[in-house]
């Protein structure tokens, strides 16, 4: 991520959101319809096609929406190792760290933390050996002075970050 990249995050993970009933129900519609047109969200929701436009570019030029790609199972699309890695890097070490941890295509995620460690990796592999190997290039990133990795044996509960707008079922 480059810097103006972490410079963007960091805005818009400042502004206020205040998300109100409407756009909780739109969230809602779009979280049990993503395939819907802006008609059938209208209809849904009940409330004017415009009015769904109109709310769709607000969440999304504030940063709620961040994108209408699929959900992908890990485990079906041939990833069945998940890994969570915690990461000490070298002081002052933040954005070069993670611009060469996002250039690997198996770190789904990147966390600053507190406690021990300084960043929290989520990591998808096709198996332990290809975990290895992506441990390993983490290891030779020049930043890095530590990492402690663990498997995760199941998920059981895995939720989308709708479902805590406590969203009534449509």
């Amino acid at each position: 991520m480059s810097t103006l990249s972490h410079q963007k995050a960091r805005l818009v993970n400042t502004l206020p959101t205040t998300l109100d009933a409407l756009d909780r129900q739109l969230l809602g519609a779009l979280r049990a319809h993503p395939r819907a047109s802006m008609t059938s969200l209208a209809k849904i929701v009940g409330v004017a096609r415009g009015t769904i436009y109109s709310r769709l570019d607000q969440l999304e030029a504030s940063g709620v929406i961040t994108g209408y790609g699929p959900e992908v199972d890990p485990i079906a699309a041939g990833f069945g190792v998940l890994a969570f890695c915690t990461l000490e890097i070298e002081q002052g070490s933040h954005a070069p760290t993670t611009d060469a941890l996002g250039e690997l295509t198996e770190v789904l995620e990147i966390h600053t933390i507190t406690g021990d460690g300084d960043l929290l990796l989520r990591i998808v592999a096709r198996s332990n050996d290809h975990l290895h190997d992506v441990l390993q290039r983490i290891a030779g990133i020049s930043t890095v002075s530590r990492t402690a990795t663990q498997l995760a044996l199941a998920t059981p509960v895995n939720r989308p970050t709708t479902h805590a707008l406590i969203v009534d079922e449509l």
